[in-house]
C-alpha cells in the first residue's frame, strides 16, 4: 500500500483519516503524554536480549524507543508514515536512521534485519485485519530466518463487542483539559476517537486516532498466515507472565519452519 495523496480517503472508519494522521496529530505532545507506555529502557533491554540486530521499528515516531535501543548497541532503522514524528526523531536521536513509509508496504530488502519491533498497539493502527496481515507478511520478509518479530498490544476487554460511545477526562490542569471521545464499532473491531485539547487562550485542538483491535489469538492466526509462530508471550516488557487477566501482551514471533 503506497502512501496516499492529500485527497485520498483510504482508511475505513473516520472520514479523512490517513496513515500519517495519528502521528501528525500527536507528534508535539507524544513524548509528554505517553511517557509511561512501553518503558524505553525495559523495551530496549528486552529486544537487545533477543537479537543483535539490526532492528526495524515500525511506527517509530519520535524515536523514544529506537534511541535507547541504539544506545544499547543494537542498530535501528525507524519507519513511520508521519514526517512530523520523524522530524522529532531526527532532532532527538540523530544516530537513528529513519524512513517515511507505510508499514503495510516496507521498502526494505529481504532478510535485511535481525528483528522487527512493533510496540504499543502500533499494529492496530492499520485499519483492517487484511492490512495487519500484510504488515506481518512484510515483517517476515524483512527478517532473517533466525530473526524475530516483537509485538506489543492491548487485550480487548469486556464491552469490546458492544457499540458504545465514551467521554473520559485524560488530563485536568489549571489551564488545560484533555478529553478522550471515542466510539466503538464492534462489527469492524474498531475504536475511533479524538483527544480534545481545551487550553486557556488557545483554539480547540482535535487529535484524531483509531485502532482496529484483535485478541492475542486472532493476532496469532494472522501471524501464522505470514509464516510466523509464537515463541514467547508476556504481560509486559518486564517479562511478567501472561495469563487470562492480563490487559496487554508482548509477543515474540519467530519464523515458522525455517530452512535447514
Amino acid at each position: 500500500m503506497a502512501l496516499p495523496g492529500p485527497d485520498d480517503d483510504i482508511v475505513p472508519g473516520m472520514r479523512g483519516y490517513r496513515p500519517s494522521t495519528y502521528g501528525d496529530g500527536f507528534a508535539d505532545v507524544y513524548d509528554d503524554w505517553y511517557a509511561d507506555v512501553s518503558p524505553p529502557e525495559a523495551t530496549a533491554r528486552f529486544v537487545a536480549e533477543r537479537t543483535d540486530g539490526p532492528v526495524l521499528e515500525l511506527g517509530s515516531g519520535t524515536g523514544r524507543l529506537a534511541g535507547p535501543l541504539q544506545a544499547a548497541g543494537v542498530a535501528v532503522v525507524g519507519l513511520d508514515a508521519s514526517t512530523a514524528m520523524l522530524g522529532r526523531s531526527v532532532a532527538q536521536h540523530p544516530d537513528v536512521a529513519v524512513v517515511a513509509a507505510d508499514m503495510a508496504e516496507l521498502p526494505v530488502r529481504d532478510a535485511a534485519f535481525g528483528g522487527v519491533l512493533v510496540a504499543f498497539n502500533t499494529l492496530f493502527n492499520l485499519p483492517t485485519p487484511a492490512l495487519q496481515r500484510r504488515c506481518l507478511t512484510q515483517a517476515r520478509r524483512a527478517v532473517r530466518d533466525d530473526g524475530i518479530v516483537v509485538i506489543e498490544a492491548f487485550v480487548p476487554g469486556a464491552g469490546a463487542d458492544e457499540a458504545t460511545d465514551h467521554v473520559d477526562v485524560v488530563r485536568l490542569d489549571a489551564d488545560l483539559v484533555v478529553l478522550r471521545v471515542s466510539r466503538t464499532d464492534p462489527e469492524r473491531g474498531m475504536v475511533s476517537g479524538h483527544h480534545v485539547e481545551l487550553r486557556d487562550g488557545h483554539p480547540v485542538r482535535l487529535r484524531p486516532w483509531q485502532v482496529c483491535f484483535g485478541t492475542p489469538e486472532a493476532l496469532d492466526e494472522l501471524a501464522a498466515t505470514a509464516g510466523l509462530e509464537v515463541a514467547e508471550r508476556y504481560a509486559g516488557w518486564d517479562g511478567a507472565p501472561f495469563d487470562p487477566t492480563s490487559e496487554a501482551h508482548v509477543t515474540v514471533y519467530r519464523v515458522a519452519n525455517p530452512p535447514g
